[in-house]
């Protein structure tokens, strides 16, 4: 009887791939880490790895790319003003809690040091950074458009204010060393707060 292929098999190696490189990113840094020592912390061929990416910058942006795309997409269903700056605190929460780990924040640090250099990199985080900055305008003017946020920005410049703030607070955790995310998180809603103005 012919065996079936595993429908999730590329998603699962594809995941494999990521979280050995990310190991070996901790250990040795982004610059130094390579795409053989990626191999051999994944148990994998070159070949199987190349099958999924094209090279190592590819792996770093799959990275900074997933660390915050779930929590992004829940800002889609976001309408009442509560909601929305919950939602925003969560999106802040789960951004900095991807970067927690012992030697992820250092990575995080990493990614956009290489995204200085490299334009490939430079121009899908770029893309990424529209499609989160859309989101959230999205749900702000929804909120808006109900009746229950005043902000003092329009909902784009609202939108890429507050991720710069989560994106500098996020860099500043990584220089300052903090471990726990529940003040950073706790400062990120008191400035959405007073950014979008809630009705009271």
């Amino acid at each position: 009887m012919p065996r079936h292929a595993d429908p999730a098999l590329p998603e699962r190696r594809r995941r494999e791939i990521l979280d050995a490189a990310r190991a070996c990113f901790r250990q040795h840094g982004f610059r130094l880490t390579t795409i053989e020592e990626i191999c051999a912390e994944a148990r994998i061929s070159p070949g199987a790895l190349y099958r999924y990416f094209d090279c190592k910058t590819d792996i770093i942006a799959a990275i900074a790319l997933d660390a915050r795309a779930e929590a992004e997409a829940m800002l889609t269903t976001l309408s009442s003003a509560e909601r929305l700056i919950d939602g925003l605190a969560e999106l802040a929460r789960a951004f900095f809690e991807t970067f927690d780990g012992d030697g992820d924040a250092a990575l995080l640090a990493d990614v956009w040091a290489e995204a200085a250099r490299d334009p490939l990199l430079a121009k899908a985080l770029a893309g990424r950074e529209r499609i989160a900055v859309g989101r959230m305008a999205a749900a702000i003017e929804r909120a808006a458009r109900a009746g229950g946020i005043y902000p003092a920005l329009a909902p784009e410049e609202a939108a890429e204010t507050l991720m710069a703030a989560l994106e500098g607070m996020a860099l500043q955790r990584t220089l300052r060393r903090e471990s726990a995310s529940a003040a950073a998180v706790t400062r990120f809603r008191a400035l959405a707060l007073h950014l979008l103005k809630p009705k009271r």
